[in-house]
Parts: C-alpha cells; structure tokens; sequence
C-alpha cells in the first residue's frame, strides 16, 4: 500500500499475468454434467424396474451386466452429444469456424465412440465381478440399484469428457478404445483360432464378434478425422507463432483424414466378398501414414529433437516387424498386424503431446494489472497523539 501526496491510499497494482481471469460458468458446466447424471440414473431406475422383474445373474444373457451396459450405452452417447452441442463449442471457439456437417460428423463419431466405449467398459466389469463373485444372483431391486449407477457414472463421465475435450484426450481415448474394441472381439469371437488368419478374420463373421469388430474400427475411422481437426488447430496456433506456412498444417489434416477414410473404407469393404478392394484399402492406409510419418518431422523440424529420436525409433519398429514378418517369418499376419497398428497408435500419441507442448511453451499475451483503486486515508481524531 502507498499513499499519494493527496492522502490517498493507493492499492499496489497486480502485476500482469500473475491471476487469470475466472471462467464464471464453470460451476454450471459441472451442475449440467451433475443434472445429466441424475437423469440418467432416474432413467435407468426405470429401465431395471422393467428389464429386470426377477432375480438375475450378473453376467450373461438377460443378466443384469448385459441391462447395464445398453443403458449406460445410451446414456453416454446422449450425454456426450448434449454436452458438446453446448458447452465444447464455448470451451473451443474454434470449433464454431468449421463447417456445420464437419462439426456434425464429429458430434456424431465421437458420441457413438463413448457409448460404445461405455458399453463395452460395463460389461467387462459384470464380467468380472461375476467371475470374482461366482454365483451371485442379484434381486430385483439390486439389480435395478446396479442399472441406474451404471447410466450415471457413464453419464457423467462421458459429459466431463466432453468438457475437457482436447487434442492430448482425444488421443488417449482412441488409443485406449481401439485395442478394447478388439480386445472384446477377440474374446467373443466364434473362432478360437482366428488369430492363425489376420485381424480381418474378426470382422468377417456375421455374429457379435464381427460386429463388435467392425463398429470398432469404423469409429476409429472417425474418430482419426475428428483428430485431425484439433491436431491441426493447435499446429496452426504453433504455425503462426513461429512462422511457419499453413499449407503444412493443411497436410497434417488431409493426411489424418485420409487415414481415418481409408480405416473406415476398410470396414465397410467385406474381405470375403471384395477381397482386392478390402485389400487396396489397407494398402492405401500404409502408403499415407509413411507418408506421414517421413514428412510431419521434416516439415515441422522446429518441433523438438526428442520428436524425430521417436519417430526414427518408431520406423526401425516397423521395418523390424516388416522383417521379422517377411524376411524369417517369425510374426504371422495377425502378430505383424498388431505390432504395427499399436506402433502407430503410439506414434499418434507422441505426436499429439508434442504439438500440445510446443503450443504451451509459446509465450502467451499477460492479463491486464488490476485498476489502482484509491480510498481516502483514515481522518486523525483530534485527541490522537500525532
């Protein structure tokens, strides 16, 4: 505090950059995800009461595992959608310059990934649980209990999700969902030995396994599009900082895109039917991410060093796997399939966190010094000692 010659006391200014601003609707973001939570719990509550009229087992045909997850499937998608139709594009103000059938396309994919993701995450837990709790056949009302906690937590979760949808999480997300997609089909698949073919052997049953499988991959698809968008928005915020041309960005989007088009034409190509398309396809898919993962280092050569050590550590990765699968035929397809798609999955990952950080280390502009406020100095009392 200081005090001017007029008696004034002076309130020292806040130096610039030390307290950013508060984001007033904070609490009600965190309230909506709460109300879209205890929705769904209602809604579940109603579900189990009548899905569920007697006692049931926790995992299996019309148990209470299998209620579960469809209801806090749909719970989830709806949740993220709610929330990303309102609030991400406040937390993002980028996302309003896109085109509105690009934005719908990733509320869309990215819905239908968390309900999915959730689906599969609850039934894997009621299959645990039963697994551990061998036996245990809940009542009706334990069984409508367990329906309704599910659909909130989903909700809630995939709401928060939404929320703090970034290019770092997206990221995270499609790599975890990917190998649980496949995970879950591999488990339920009807033959033992699929494994002895390739991965697309998965896909190519008509039963719950290929489905499981296909639906994976396809959002996979879509979710790689929906990454291209964010990663190329925070290389575009790098770009301008540091000077770089836009059309390098621009390559970094079409290429993700073109990757996330190709996994999808995949998919929706049957390897049984149309076998040279399907395999032009998966071609074409490692032709583009080459492509990608010899010129992002190149073009972007002022990200750091430790970017290009990891891209170089992931093509001997791949050229080891190629070797080991083509030159002594020690990998079989679906081993050699594996180790590439988890390879680039990491590589993806890397990459996005790199971007992430190169932008965050870029200074940024301070907030404003507080106004000096001024108050009168306490007026002496005329009996004070001076």
């Amino acid at each position: 505090m200081t005090t001017d010659p007029s008696g004034s006391v002076a309130a020292r200014p806040r130096e610039p950059g030390t307290v950013p601003p508060a984001d007033p609707k904070a609490s009600r973001d965190e309230s909506l995800a709460l109300i879209l939570a205890g929705v769904t719990i209602v809604v579940g509550a109603v579900i189990g009461l009548l899905a569920l009229p007697s006692t049931r087992p926790l995992f299996g045909r019309g148990s209470i595992g299998e209620v579960a997850a469809y209801s806090g499937m749909g719970s989830a998608g709806l949740a993220f959608a709610a929330t990303m139709a309102t609030v991400t594009p406040r937390l993002n103000p980028w996302l309003r310059r896109m085109g509105w059938p690009r934005r719908l396309l990733n509320l869309v994919g990215l819905s239908l990934l968390h309900a999915v993701f959730a689906f599969l995450l609850v039934l894997a837990l009621f299959a645990v649980f039963a697994d551990a709790f061998r036996g245990v056949a809940l009542d009706h009302w334990a069984g409508t209990f367990w329906v309704a906690a599910s659909c909130g937590v989903a909700a809630y979760m995939s709401a928060a999700s939404a929320m703090a949808l970034t290019t770092q999480s997206l990221s995270v997300l499609l790599a975890a969902f990917v190998p649980t997609g496949a995970l879950a089909s591999a488990l339920s698949a009807s033959d033992p030995h699929w494994w002895q073919h390739h991965f697309s052997a998965l896909g190519g049953v008509p039963d719950d396994s290929g489905f499981t499988f296909t639906v994976t991959l396809l959002l996979a698809g879509l979710a790689l599009v929906t990454v291209g968008d964010f990663l190329a928005h925070d290389l575009a915020t790098w770009a301008d900082a540091v000077g770089e041309p836009r059309w390098k960005v621009t390559f970094v989007r079409t290429s993700l895109g073109m990757v996330g088009v190709l996994l999808a034409a995949v998919v929706l190509i049957p390897v049984t039917t149309e076998k040279a398309w399907h395999d032009a396809a998966a071609q074409s898919i490692v032709v583009v991410f080459a492509a990608a993962l010899v010129a992002f280092p190149v073009l972007f050569g002022r990200l750091p060093g430790s970017f290009r050590a990891v891209t170089v550590t992931v093509v001997a990765l791949l050229v080891l796997c190629l070797v080991l699968y083509k030159g002594v035929r020690y990998l079989n397809t679906t081993a050699f399939e594996m180790g590439a798609a988890t390879t680039v999955l990491v590589w993806l990952l890397l990459f996005s966190r790199t971007v992430s950080a190169a932008v965050r280390s870029q200074p940024r502009p301070a907030w404003p010094a507080e106004p000096v406020m001024r108050r009168r100095a306490p007026a002496h009392s005329p009996g004070a000692r001076g």
